[in-house]
């Protein structure tokens, strides 16, 4: 795509102006073409094909005179008479609009015409407001709610309903009421946990072998969550869930990269690194509850290390990679302040420190 000289740059080089000699209300762009100046464009009144007039002083008037796009080989922008701007009639059909162009906009021009704003864009926008302030107030009732989104204004209305819990999760909805279902919501922190039980059979020759892991208290959230958005959430993943279309109730457990590891394996070799005749992973979800913290079952654990099953508790996990953490973090510490206080001594007491405490 190749930069051509827009209309204003042809009149003022038609003038006699240069890129050095040139009026006060334009200035050299970027793009080898002279362009209006902000303050210039402030003085413009911008028409619409159907006659509704852009005052430029008002809010409408950033749009146009920061429009400037190229489509079907022709520029839109204001140095060429043709800025775009948002039809606030949203008017599909109309014949306005460029040929090919992908959204409702349509090619304005400055006008000689006294602005007037019962004839302005700026009405129609004020009316729009009034409009979808009018129903955000009748689907909501004033209070927020992130499953009430914008639509385009001219289809249907304004606002449109796409109940999603999820997104009720993500924004941490605290309203007492549903406002799409009307219903009230238990607001109470919880999470809801899930077991993960992992299963290795092994052959080497006649030998078979079978080793089984579990780890307990996964959370499926990072955060509490409401108890209503949880357990609408584990209804709808119960429902989603099927066999036929391997859809599980915790969709995208966390599994390390061992786990995809062994289970790509598994499935596409049943070797694992020539080590065993025969290679066969597991990775299963089970015991799936709502709770606000996970709870410990002593009894349990008893019993399924009496059957030979491993027990791991996911809390146990993550204090131990945090205090793996802080220990690093201590020992770059000093580290650094070892080399820092080697780095003041004299040459001589350094190297005697060195063959102290070794070679950092």
């Amino acid at each position: 795509m190749s930069e051509e000289l827009n209309d204003l740059t042809r009149r003022l080089y038609a003038q006699g102006y240069t890129r050095e000699r040139h009026p006060d209300t334009v200035c050299w762009g970027d793009w080898h073409n002279f362009s209006y100046k902000w303050e210039t464009m402030l003085r413009f009144t911008w028409e619409t094909p159907c006659g509704l007039l852009i005052q430029g002083e008002s809010d409408s008037r950033r749009s146009v005179a920061s429009s400037e796009c190229f489509c079907q080989h022709v520029w839109y922008r204001p140095e060429t008479d043709n800025p775009l701007y948002r039809c606030p009639y949203q008017r599909k059909g109309c014949e306005h609009i460029p040929q090919g162009f992908p959204l409702i906009m349509c090619p304005c021009h400055q006008t000689g015409r006294p602005y007037d704003y019962e004839h302005s864009v700026e009405k129609i926008e004020t009316e729009n407001a009034k409009e979808a302030h009018k129903q955000y107030m009748e689907l909501t009732g004033g209070a927020y709610c992130a499953c009430v989104v914008g639509s385009n204004g001219y289809e249907g209305g304004w606002y449109e309903v796409k109940y999603d819990v999820e997104r009720c999760i993500q924004q941490g909805c605290k309203n007492p009421v549903c406002v799409i279902r009307k219903q009230p919501r238990d607001l109470k922190k919880v999470n809801i946990f899930y077991d993960v039980r992992r299963t290795w059979i092994t052959r080497r020759g006649f030998l078979e072998e079978k080793k089984v892991e579990v780890t307990k208290g996964m959370k499926v959230f990072d955060r509490p969550v409401a108890r209503t958005d949880a357990e609408i959430w584990l209804k709808i993943k119960e429902h989603e869930a099927s066999p036929l279309n391997n859809y599980t109730v915790i969709e995208h457990p966390k599994k390390t990269m061992e786990d995809r590891r062994q289970e790509y394996f598994s499935k596409m070799h049943r070797h694992y690194d020539d080590q065993y005749d025969y290679f066969e992973f597991h990775y299963e979800v089970e015991n799936i509850r709502i709770a606000r913290s996970e709870q410990r079952d002593l009894l349990q654990d008893l019993r399924d290390a009496a059957e030979g099953i491993e027990v791991v508790h996911n809390i146990d996990q993550l204090k131990a990679d945090a205090e793996k953490k802080r220990s690093a973090r201590a020992y770059r510490r000093e580290l650094k302040a070892r080399r820092a206080q080697r780095a003041a001594l004299p040459p001589t007491q350094a190297e005697e420190q060195i063959s102290i405490f070794g070679v950092d």
